[in-house]
Parts: C-alpha cells; sequence; structure tokens
C-alpha cells in the first residue's frame, strides 16, 4: 500500500481533446487516453458530478485503471456502431492491457442503471496494474463515510452513495480506494462496476457485466440501424448522431447542449459556462439534423415534450432543466479550474436574460419538422399562433443576442432576423397545410420587420448587415443570413455580409471568431466551430463546391481521435476548447455533410 498523498501525485492532466465519452438515456461520462475518468455525473446529466478532477486536479474525484509501466502508448476507439469505449495501452508496440467501457443502457427509459461497468483484458502477457477511485461529494465540500465490504468499499453522502465492486484487492487511504501492484495474467479478464444510489454493495456477478455489455452493444447497434444517410463522410455522420443520440434525457425527452460544465472558452479565462441544460434555439438545429438522416421520432419526441413544457409554464424560457428537480441558478464553485480557467461555475446566469431569437427559433423548428413529415396537430398550431401574438409585441425590444451577452442590451440584428424568419416560416407552413391564420396580419409583420432590418441593420457605408442598429461592425451570426430566404444569396447586401464576415472574422482560413465587440468578459474570445458550418452551408448554397469540399475537410480532419468536437477551437493552437462534445457542433457536422452531399450529387447526375 502507499499514501493517499502519493495517489494525487500519480494524477495525469489530460487535454479536452483526449477524451471519448460513454452514455446512456440520463447521463455521460469522459474518459482520457490513459483511461481516466475525470467527468461523470450520477445519476443525471445535471447532478452534482461523481468524478470532476477535469476541474480541479487536486480535489477532483477521479477513477483510474492503468499498467504501471513507463513509456506507454495510447489507443483509443468506439465498438462499431455504438457508444461502448475501448481504450488500449501499448508497450513495444503490443496491446499489453485493454479497457472497456460503457454505461448500461436498456430500450425502456424508464430503466436506470447509473454505473459506469468496466472490463479489464489482458490479451498478451502477465501485467501489474494499478486502481486509483475517489469519488466527489458536492464538490468536495462534505466527506462521505467510507466502508469496506465483502466485495469492495461503498461511500456513503447526504444525497448520494457511490460504490466500487471488483473482485480484485482494493484498499483505502484517507478517502482513496486503491489497487497497488495487481498482477493480472496472460489471457485474465476483469471486471470493476462503479455504481450509484446504491445502499448494498453487491458482488461484481450480480451486476451482470456480460449481460448489460450484450445489451448495451444491441441497443446501439439497433438505434443506429435507424439512420438513413448514404454519402461522403459517412463515419463523421453515425458518429455524430451516436453522439446527439447520448445527449438526450430520456425520461423527459430533453437534449442537453454538453455533459460537461466549465470547460473553457478560452484557456485561463473566465468564459466558463454549464452546459447542462436544454436551449431554445438549438431545437430547429436539433429536428432538421434529425430528421434528415432518418430518426423522425427522435425529433418528434423532442418537440412535442418541449412544448409541453413551454405551455406548461405558459412562457419561453431561454434556457430549460432537463427535469423539474434541478435548479438553473449560478453559482461558482471554489475549484482551480481546467488548466487554472476560473471561475467554475454550476447552473446559468443566461437563463434570466431576455433572448429575442427564441421565439422565432421554435417556429423554425416546427417548420422544419413539417418539412421533414412530422405530424403538426391543430394543438401544435395553436402553439405557433401564441408565439407569433407573442413575438407581434416583443419583436422591437433589444435582447442580450444569440451570443448572451452580458452587457446591456441592444437591437441585435440577428434577433431581429429570426424574428423575421418566424413569420415568414409560419406563413409558409400554414398555408401548404391549410390551417387558419391571420396571415394578412403576419404578413403585414413580416414587411414591417424586414424594413426594419434593412434599414436599421444594414450600413451602406461597409455595404454589409451589422451586428446590431448603429454598428458598423459585424457579426458571424449573419453567416446564416444566405440561409433563411430573407434576401437572394447573390443580392450585393447579402454576398458584402459574407465578404465582411470573411475579411473581420475569419482566421485561418476556415474558423471563425464571433465578433469582434466587447461582450464584457476578460478574455478572448476563440472559434465558434458551428459557424464553419455555417459558411460550409453558404458556400454550398452560392454554388462553391469546391471550396466548401476543402473547408469541410479541414474542419472534420480537426475533431479528435473518435471523431468528436468541442464547442470551440483555440485560435492559436487549434486545440479543441469548451464543453465536450457540444451537441450544436455535432449538428452541424450533419447539416453540412447532408447539404454538400445532395449538391455533389445532383452536379454528378447533371453531367450523366
Amino acid at each position: 500500500m502507499f499514501p493517499a498523498d502519493n495517489v494525487k501525485n500519480n494524477i495525469n492532466f489530460e487535454k479536452i481533446s483526449d477524451h471519448g465519452v460513454i452514455f446512456n438515456n440520463r447521463t455521460a461520462a469522459l474518459i482520457g487516453k490513459d483511461g481516466t475518468v475525470d467527468w461523470a455525473c450520477f445519476p443525471n446529466f445535471d447532478s452534482k458530478p461523481v468524478f470532476d478532477s477535469i476541474l480541479d486536479i487536486k480535489n477532483g474525484g477521479f477513477f483510474i485503471t492503468k499498467p504501471l509501466y513507463e513509456n506507454l502508448e495510447y489507443n483509443q476507439y468506439y465498438e462499431e456502431l455504438t457508444n461502448i469505449l475501448v481504450t488500449e495501452f501499448l508497450r513495444n508496440s503490443e496491446v499489453i492491457m485493454k479497457l472497456t467501457d460503457f454505461l448500461p443502457i436498456s430500450e425502456y427509459s424508464t430503466i436506470n442503471f447509473p454505473e459506469i461497468h468496466r472490463r479489464i483484458d489482458v490479451p498478451n502477457q502477465d501485467v501489474d496494474i494499478s486502481i486509483l477511485f475517489k469519488p466527489n461529494f458536492n464538490y468536495g465540500r462534505e466527506k462521505p463515510e467510507i466502508t469496506r465490504k465483502k466485495y469492495g468499499y461503498i461511500f456513503n453522502g447526504i444525497d448520494n452513495d457511490v460504490g466500487i465492486s471488483s473482485n480484485l484487492e482494493l484498499h483505502e487511504d484517507q478517502g482513496i480506494v486503491f489497487g497497488n501492484k495487481i498482477t493480472l495474467k496472460k489471457g485474465m479478464q476483469e471486471w470493476i462496476v462503479v455504481s450509484s444510489g446504491i445502499s448494498h454493495l453487491n458482488k461484481i456477478t450480480d451486476f451482470r457485466p456480460n449481460e448489460r455489455l450484450e445489451d448495451t452493444r444491441k441497443y446501439w447497434k439497433n438505434w443506429t440501424k435507424g439512420i438513413n444517410y448514404e454519402g461522403i463522410y459517412h463515419n463523421h455522420i453515425i458518429r455524430s448522431a451516436l453522439t446527439l443520440k447520448g445527449l438526450f434525457y430520456e425520461p423527459t425527452g430533453m437534449m442537453v447542449a454538453a455533459p460537461t460544465s466549465s470547460l473553457p472558452e478560452a484557456i485561463g479565462g473566465d468564459r466558463n459556462w454549464d452546459y447542462r441544460f436544454t436551449w431554445i434555439r438549438d431545437t430547429s438545429y436539433v429536428i432538421d439534423a434529425l430528421s434528415v438522416i432518418g430518426l423522425k421520432e427522435a425529433a418528434t419526441n423532442f418537440l412535442y415534450d418541449l412544448m409541453h413544457k413551454i405551455q406548461r409554464d405558459r412562457k419561453i424560457k431561454t434556457i430549460y432543466e432537463i427535469n423539474s428537480g434541478n435548479s438553473l441558478n449560478e453559482e461558482i464553485v471554489p475549484y482551480e479550474g481546467y488548466m487554472n480557467s476560473r471561475p467554475v461555475r454550476i447552473g446559468n446566469g443566461a437563463s434570466s436574460q431576455f433572448q429575442l431569437d427564441q421565439y422565432g427559433s421554435i417556429i423554425n423548428s416546427i417548420y422544419h419538422f413539417n418539412l421533414a413529415g412530422g405530424i403538426i396537430t391543430v394543438h401544435l398550431w395553436d402553439f405557433v399562433l401564441e408565439i407569433l401574438e407573442k413575438l407581434e409585441v416583443i419583436w422591437k425590444r433589444p435582447d442580450s443576442s444569440i451570443w448572451e451577452f452580458r452587457t446591456e442590451p441592444k437591437h441585435y440584428v440577428y434577433s431581429k432576423l429570426i424574428s423575421w424568419l418566424g413569420f415568414h416560416r409560419a406563413i409558409s407552413m400554414g398555408k401548404k397545410l391549410g390551417y387558419t391564420a391571420p396571415y394578412r396580419k403576419w404578413k403585414k409583420m413580416e414587411d414591417e420587420i424586414k424594413n426594419d432590418i434593412i434599414k436599421n441593420g444594414y450600413n451602406p457605408r461597409i455595404n454589409s448587415f451589422v451586428q446590431y442598429y448603429g454598428s458598423d461592425t459585424v457579426d458571424a451570426s449573419l453567416l446564416r443570413l444566405p440561409l433563411m430566404d430573407f434576401l437572394p444569396p447573390d443580392d450585393k447586401k447579402v454576398a458584402g455580409t459574407i465578404q465582411k464576415i470573411e475579411k473581420e472574422l475569419m482566421v485561418n482560413g476556415y474558423l471563425f471568431k464571433r465578433y469582434n465587440e466587447d461582450d464584457g468578459l476578460k478574455s478572448r474570445d476563440n472559434a465558434f466551430l458551428l459557424l464553419t458550418f455555417w459558411y460550409i452551408e453558404d458556400l454550398v448554397l452560392m454554388n462553391r463546391l469546391d471550396e466548401a469540399q476543402s473547408v469541410l475537410d479541414n474542419i472534420l480532419g480537426k475533431s479528435n481521435h473518435l471523431l468528436l468536437f468541442s464547442e470551440e477551437m483555440d485560435i492559436k493552437t487549434e486545440e479543441l476548447i469548451g464543453n465536450f462534445p457540444q451537441g450544436i457542433t455535432h449538428l452541424g457536422v450533419i447539416r453540412s455533410i447532408i447539404k454538400l452531399n445532395e449538391q455533389l450529387k445532383n452536379k454528378t447526375h447533371k453531367k450523366i
């Protein structure tokens, strides 16, 4: 045995990009290339983390299983068509140990497995390994009661109990459970199960790990059969779809933007947010992306679950909890942060902001749902009428923008555009469906907002739409302008705006900053990855297909070893940063690939 102080010194720092993620229908866990579980919340995405050393190496919780050798190489991959993660440890180019990690999942969403199952295989030689296990309770502010059991250890906290079960010999010292220099013979296979919310620690066979593995493998493979896509970048489509599916909290049908909190958008800076919630503006991207690859059922459930939440609250909020149990109230946790990026925030203060674009975004979601063949009931249409009645009154108000500025509200052009889009989409959709609506009034509102945007949001001196009324700077959110049917793609105002964005906000040939405006935060902003995928869609629409494919090749090549993306990329180092994996980035992956694939097929057919 060895003291806990030395255990802590053996914890390695892993980059955000050096992680895989495992999912079930309620939560997720991040696992580094070296086998460290350094982020996991149990039982749900928005629960307090059990493992969180990615936010504080010294004080966070962790679970490590590794061979006791220097100069190891790592290889990490997913079992095909699943979210089952395999991590291999290589010595002299030979695999000496393999970890297979998964969160058990069932086709029945009411069944919950708040457990990490880890299988250890040593295929080629005897191996000495170590195990380090320290769950955290309330960000280290709570000291659990630790009890040794016949099959492992259990940590009893106020709100949660966490256990580690294994047939391997384990010990405890100063709150850390460990196995020091455990020898596994060639060909051996052992299991470790980390369980949450359990008061009696079971022996390893009671968890049925082999059965759970087979059930989980079958679940993911059956689910991927519903993906209807054959074309370019097929592997990226599959991995993005599996990632998006993993971000859904099935008991309520809501989707988290990412499974993590406070992974920084700028290293050492203060752009650190909690993304374990549902953003209303993401709904149209979710529904459109899922629908175009054949996953209409998931899109239907998401839209109707969200609609019921809005109708229950009788208002639209910017951000929604995935269930009714947790608060959005923002607090700061006394952690050192990822690479000393403070503050570490839990909850999200943007939930109290007025963000005008959310109203039009909901209408746009329903429009894309209809395009995909989704059923628009009379109740859903009544919901559209209610939203537009509200939007008629509020569209002239200043807001905090799509970027959730923590400065004074302004008349952001993008927010006005999405308000216009709400009326535009509703008119098109409603007439197609034959539903009753005040179309004359809607058309009048559509024209009024459009004229207002052109009058106040376009700067003829720079031939570009601008960030907000009266501004002379541009905002990269306007990359969506050609995609909205607001003006023809070849209109000089549209072309001028795209050229202005390319000149002022494009970096490294394919990355985009969001804006150059002061946003009230101290640290510099970095490249927001979704913008690159919007730009690819613009290039496709403008028939600049060679450029579109070049940019797409570049950006897809910047995914991590598992084809996963975070929210942002550091402009200087091109390292993935921000919360990970980021749902909206993977939605952008799917949309841009689909759009380019369609145009390339059309081009080929025309040649034939």
